[in-house]
């Protein structure tokens, strides 16, 4: 057996006597608690007021326990709620009481951007089965974020989805209030005579820098193991059909080899989506013509000298719009970023997915034909102009109680006469009380086209995850083979052997009022390649420390090997992280990682010395202004003869205004300046969101480049200069047939 492999069996032997000596044998998750909402026949105004008779019931216990940065404290602060329902929608109020409410953190900001603020949540179970939440946040003025947490990765919540639902709030003079109607057209559940969905609340106070939730959840679980049951009567199927046209124009122009505009592109894009609620749980969806046109730009990031590819977020609706449906079982860290990244789906002309829940199973399928390979070049001539990229991936997963299951996973990619697939199969299983094993196996099959040859491969994921009030520990092991390739997925390597170890010990400083938690970790990886029989390491030593107004800071230490192009290069280094919601009006974040670092020239590659610094700032003025600023420096130094000499520097600005007029409309200005590539790229966007789906955008992309002039080995920079620049218009109505 090869050292390494030796080396994570050892550590995970380790870590089951660790876990037997806490007498922890049997998983030993808290019975659930069962509420019955009352059933109504008012008409519920969704103000903020509570002034309604079905508020004066306030069924819960009204202190929250805390999952962060601590387990089992009190919140600090009395949080009431009552719940009610009718034959259409489920609603929930709540009293968020504070001593200081002038201090209570909230703006009036787009959907989904107000995580820095005080804010209250409900978690939603609609298939009772612990395999997913739906999750609805509101801060103190109504401001909504959604989205949906897999039992998969239950510590990401997928902000992706933007649920049809009505929420308003209000400061008063003893806090806050937030009153919520959610229509069950926008849920998944079993319908029929009696109908039981898992429930949860949270609250968050920014100055605090904690957040509570009830019932409580328990150091080393997550929230799918101690939801309450709430059980409603007589919920049928609600949502029968939507139909969601869009129109997009365009207008683009580009400066040609000779400085003069192009002719103006003028485009125009008229598509349609469709889904049908098949029943309460399983739902169809199609796209014909689907727009896929972001409204923004993606930020810019450092792309020099990076040894792996930059992962950017998806923001394509149809798309985003159940993607958690694939979350399939990785190690922390992984090689394997995600195994349906559907960016890789660049342009389709047409699209499908089913999914939803059968008892205990969920499942999810999705086809795509996607024009974007068969393109025309820019430069040169595309062989394969005109022939599509087709796309299958299927999933299912199956619930094994609590937040256990076992799934099944097919990719498939087809372009050109080649075709690549891929198979797999997961499981997560907390056998222990603070222990949870998760294990899954991919084989992929690649056909190149116009040859008969296959090249086939493995990818094998383990873990073993320990995590209590005291310690948090983790040991991985993953495995890709040379020749594995999935066409779906978003990986950083393969040709690899990989195992990693991490323990962090938490002290509690109670006497220090401002200091929450410290864990000093430790941590270690190595990686063998399969192919050149190198081997990597990275030994990591430090500690975190959590503080009032949700403060982080980190200090880390690492000694390195890293083998590239042939040559190990061994360095040492030390990155520092901080972030603080300094005051109601400002957010604050820096890291600073120095030391050495490798140029990955394939050719000749050195060691040689730097720094990478990032700091970024949320601004907010006013409760409705907020200005999002991000600076980021990556220099590189090569020793030679006692000197240092500057290989490069790279300077990275991000700025963004946006001013929020109400919860439906906003502008946004953004501009973003890299000097490395002498680029700038400005943004205008007024955007306005009656619900998710009925919207309509307008916007104006322009991008500059920095123009010089040479004198021998002077260079000269003159005025910027506009070789780019879009106009678009796009809205697009979600129409609802029940």
């Amino acid at each position: 057996m090869p050292a390494h492999n030796r080396y994570n069996l050892l550590l995970s032997l380790l870590l089951l006597i660790l876990l037997h000596a806490n007498g922890n044998l049997f998983c030993s998750v808290q019975e659930n608690l069962t509420l019955v909402p009352t059933k109504i026949d008012e008409k519920i105004k969704i103000d903020g007021d509570l002034d309604e008779n079905i508020w004066q019931l306030l069924p819960l216990s009204e202190e929250f326990i805390t999952f962060s940065p601590v387990y089992g404290d009190k919140l600090g602060a009395i949080t009431k709620v009552g719940i009610a329902y009718d034959d259409q929608n489920l609603y929930f109020a709540f009293k968020c009481l504070d001593d200081e409410p002038e201090k209570v953190k909230t703006t009036v900001s787009k959907r989904d951007s107000q995580s820095n603020d005080d804010w209250i949540g409900v978690l939603i179970d609609g298939m009772g089965n612990r395999q997913s939440t739906y999750e609805f946040y509101c801060n103190a003025n109504g401001i909504q974020i959604d989205g949906i947490t897999s039992a998969t990765n239950a510590n990401v919540l997928d902000i992706a989805y933007d649920f049809v639902w009505e929420s308003a709030g209000k400061i008063t003079a003893s806090g806050y209030q937030v009153e919520i109607r959610l229509p069950l057209s926008s849920l998944r559940f079993k319908g029929g005579e009696e109908t039981t969905m898992g429930i949860m609340f949270m609250r968050s106070i920014s100055r605090f820098g904690k957040m509570g939730a009830w019932p409580e959840i328990k150091a080393g679980q997550n929230q799918f193991n101690f939801m309450a049951d709430s059980k409603y009567q007589g919920l049928e199927k609600m949502l029968n059909l939507e139909i969601l046209p869009n129109i997009t124009l365009n207008r683009d122009r580009e400066h040609d080899a000779t400085g003069a505009w192009d002719s103006s592109e003028n485009d125009h894009n008229l598509g349609v989506s469709v889904k049908y609620g098949i029943t309460s749980a399983v739902t169809a969806e199609a796209t014909i013509n689907p727009d896929f046109s972001q409204v923004e730009s993606d930020a810019y990031q450092v792309e020099v000298n990076q040894r792996y590819p930059i992962f950017y977020t998806e923001k394509r609706p149809f798309f985003m719009e159940g993607v958690n449906a694939f979350d399939f079982a990785l190690v922390n860290n992984g090689m394997m970023l995600a195994p349906v990244y559907t960016r890789f789906i660049i342009d389709p002309a047409l699209a499908a997915k089913l999914s939803g829940t059968a008892g205990r199973m969920q499942f999810a399928l999705l086809a795509a034909d996607d024009e974007a390979p068969g393109r025309p070049w820019e430069q040169g001539s595309n062989p394969d102009e005109g022939v599509r990229a087709l796309w299958g991936l299927a999933r299912s997963k199956y619930s094994l109680g609590d937040d256990n299951s076992a799934g099944l996973l097919y990719c498939r990619q087809q372009f050109a006469g080649s075709v690549n697939q891929v198979a797999g199969a997961d499981l997560q299983y907390r056998f222990f009380d603070k222990a949870r094993l998760t294990l899954s196996y991919l084989h992929s099959i690649n056909e190149p086209a116009g040859t008969d040859k296959t090249h086939s491969g493995l990818g094998i994921n383990a873990m073993l995850q320990y995590d209590s009030r005291r310690v948090q520990c983790w040991t991985t092991y993953e495995r890709w083979d040379e020749h594995f390739s999935m066409a779906s997925a978003f990986m950083n390597r393969t040709g690899i052997d990989r195992g990693q170890f991490f323990f962090g010990y938490n002290l509690y400083p109670g006497k220090i009022r401002w200091a929450q938690r410290i864990q000093p970790r430790i941590s270690y990886e190595t990686v063998h390649d399969l192919v050149s029989g190198m081997n990597d390491y990275t030994a990591k030593i430090g500690a975190t420390l959590y503080t009032v107004r949700s403060g982080i800071f980190q200090a880390l230490f690492y000694n390195e090997q890293e083998a590239w192009a042939g040559t190990r290069f061994k360095s040492s280094s030390a990155n520092l992280v901080g972030l603080m919601q300094l005051t109601n009006y400002l957010y604050t974040y820096a890291s600073f990682k120095y030391g050495d670092k490798i140029y990955y020239d394939p050719e000749e590659p050195f060691l040689g010395m730097g720094h990478r610094l990032r700091t970024a700032a949320i601004v907010q003025p006013h409760v409705k202004l907020n200005v999002d600023l991000e600076w980021i420096q990556d220099v590189l130094s090569r020793r030679l003869e006692n000197k240092k000499h500057k290989i490069y520097t790279v300077n990275i600005f991000n700025v963004s205004t946006t001013y929020q007029f109400n919860k439906y409309f906003f502008i946004r200005t953004s501009l973003r300046y890299n000097d490395y590539e002498e680029k700038l790229l400005s943004d205008f966007l007024a955007s306005f969101t009656l619900i998710p789906g009925t919207v309509l955008h307008m916007g104006y992309g322009a991008l500059f480049e920095e123009t010089e002039n040479h004198d021998g080995q002077k260079v000269y920079h003159q005025k910027w200069r506009e070789i780019r620049n879009s106009l678009f218009f796009k809205c697009s109505y979600l129409l609802r047939i029940q």
